[in-house]
């Protein structure tokens, strides 16, 4: 009898405490493995979201500066117009609550049709406007390949960048040596004959779940400043 003893006792298996003990450690570690997936896996959609934001805001902020950087003022007039008049203007307002506006005549066309009728010219215009079937505001650009004297309409509009929350615009002016926020080469109480030295670009869009505020911004100077003339009659 003695000598069974001991062979019952190492057949015996784990208690019940023992294995209450064994599954909380087990549900422990599995919770901490679990967590430290769940963080990784929403750091690397936060940190996606944000390359994408920050690729969308360079593209658009160079799109911009590249039609301001071509932005420019004409003496010439279409023949075939009746209004024999300049056409070509820069009209810049301020912000507010719907963000600031542009309309202007710059050289950054470009022809996606073979034996079209267009030149290097045309009207662009940007604003911000109300999204379509939600809420929020889209940054638009309004293209039109032809010139005509209503700077403000016509031409295609395209969502440059959406859910934008602040669009602003800055314009240095050389003789006052200072920014304002508005320009208007169309008014006699404004600027004209000539446009800003320098532009600074403010654009913002909101990010994450928490809809924080991410700003961008850029500075770029413009290269025909004063009215071109060239190719004109002499009287």
């Amino acid at each position: 009898m003695s000598a069974a003893r001991p062979r019952r006792r190492a057949q015996r298996g784990l208690t019940l405490l023992e294995v209450m003990v064994a599954s909380a450690i087990l549900i422990m570690v599995s919770t901490m493995i679990w967590a430290s997936f769940d963080q990784t896996s929403k750091l690397r959609a936060r940190i996606g979201y944000r390359q994408e934001n920050d690729y969308l805001m360079r593209t658009a902020l160079g799109r911009i500066t590249r039609d301001l950087r071509g932005a420019y003022l004409s003496l010439h007039v279409n023949q075939t117009q009746t209004l024999l008049a300049a056409t070509t203007q820069f009209m810049g307002r301020g912000g507010g609550s719907g963000g600031s506006q542009l309309d202007m005549a710059t050289f950054t066309h470009r022809r996606l049709r073979r034996g079209s009728h267009e030149g290097d010219a045309c009207e662009v215009g940007y604003r911000l406007a109300d999204r379509r079937g939600g809420s929020g505001m889209d940054l638009l650009r309004r293209e039109q390949a032809r010139i005509d004297t209503d700077p403000q309409h016509g031409g295609v509009l395209d969502v440059l960048v959406p859910n934008v929350r602040r669009f602003e615009l800055k314009y240095f002016d050389a003789t006052t040596e200072q920014w304002t926020d508005v320009w208007d080469t169309t008014q006699a109480t404004g600027q004209p004959g000539r446009l800003p030295a320098r532009v600074r670009v403010l654009l913002s869009v909101e990010e994450g779940e928490r809809r924080e505020e991410r700003v961008y911004s850029t500075e770029t100077p413009l290269v025909m400043t004063r009215v071109l003339t060239f190719g004109l009659p002499i009287y």
